[in-house]
């Protein structure tokens, strides 16, 4: 089964892969709108880390000895693992709150401005340059929209929010990079996920549990007869979709490109994003069209000159 899977992501194209991958993503997270209206979104993100470090743990298994050989054996090697693994949490933790306060499509497009602002600080070309004052046109444009609107309130704390969580994946892409040219990539990146996770549990985790324990008032089907397993089934549905298949789906894509077009052909995730969000009731303005086509411009122009391996 693994090598036909294998077979399959190795000879389909590659830009079909990584828009299917997208489309797989964000159903995923539409799916965990609509589970937030049984439970709060700082506690479905706990549930939606905790699987992925589980599944991740359950695959890698760095506790084996030949793997823990490989582990950082010094504090600033421990350190980085620890910040990638805290970076993780936060990216996480942030999106779903932008989520439940915004379009998921918008959200999407304003996070870029994390990898965007990377490459423009590491990057010596007028790409990086030209992209980020286009991208932050378009961000100014989607906020300047929304904060007008009547749900403006709701939009600024999504936008915080999104804001934090796109530097957020700012950091995890630099120290992302310092973990993986030490080798053993994927093992130290399962470690950084558990070991952010813990962290998380100690401030989210109890309420958590009680809320599935316990439904909160608005909940409904949730609050039934076994509504509790329901929850916890689609809960790891929303992590297996939304983040463990997509971990390992971009090891075998990021073997067959380059890191500059397996960025570009992710700029589609924006408008893969409102696509789906239409499916779900979330229908954009002209102008925020706009603001989201003007991001997807920025990420093309910026890493379309990039012709790094990506692995």
């Amino acid at each position: 089964m693994k090598k036909a899977v294998l077979e399959i992501l190795n000879r389909v194209p590659v830009f079909l892969v990584v828009m299917g991958e997208a489309v797989v993503i964000y159903l995923a997270t539409a799916i965990a709108k609509v589970a937030f209206t049984q439970l709060d979104p700082l506690y479905a993100v706990w549930y939606r880390v905790g699987f992925m470090a589980v599944m991740m743990l359950l695959w890698r298994r760095p506790w084996r000895a030949e793997k823990r050989r490989r582990l950082p054996n010094s504090v600033p090697g421990w350190a980085i693992v620890v910040g990638c693994g805290i970076a993780v949490v936060l990216m996480n933790t942030m999106f779903y709150v932008a989520i439940s306060n915004m379009d998921m499509g918008i959200a999407v497009a304003i996070e870029f401005m994390g990898p965007l602002s990377v490459a423009v600080i590491t990057g010596r070309s007028w790409r990086e340059r030209l992209g980020i004052c286009i991208a932050a046109c378009g961000v100014v444009l989607l906020a300047g929209v929304s904060l007008a609107g009547a749900s403006s309130s709701h939009f600024l704390i999504g936008l915080i929010a999104i804001l934090i969580g796109g530097s957020m994946w700012g950091v995890y892409i630099v120290l992302g990079r310092k973990v993986a040219s030490r080798g053993n990539s994927l093992d130290n990146l399962c470690v950084s996920i558990a070991i952010g996770w813990v962290l998380q549990s100690l401030v989210l985790g109890p309420g958590a549990v009680e809320h599935v324990i316990h439904p909160k008032a608005s909940a409904t089907w949730a609050a039934g007869f076994g509504g509790a397993w329901k929850l916890l089934g689609l809960l790891f549905l929303i992590s297996m979709l939304a983040s463990f298949i997509p971990y390992m789906v971009d090891q075998v894509v990021m073997r067959r490109t380059t890191s500059g077009a397996f960025s570009v052909m992710q700029s589609i995730n924006p408008a893969v994003a409102v696509g789906v969000g239409l499916a779900f009731g979330e229908i954009p303005t002209v102008w925020e069209c706009v603001g989201v086509a003007l991001v997807i411009t920025a990420v093309i122009i910026t890493f379309s000159g990039d012709q790094a391996p990506a692995k």
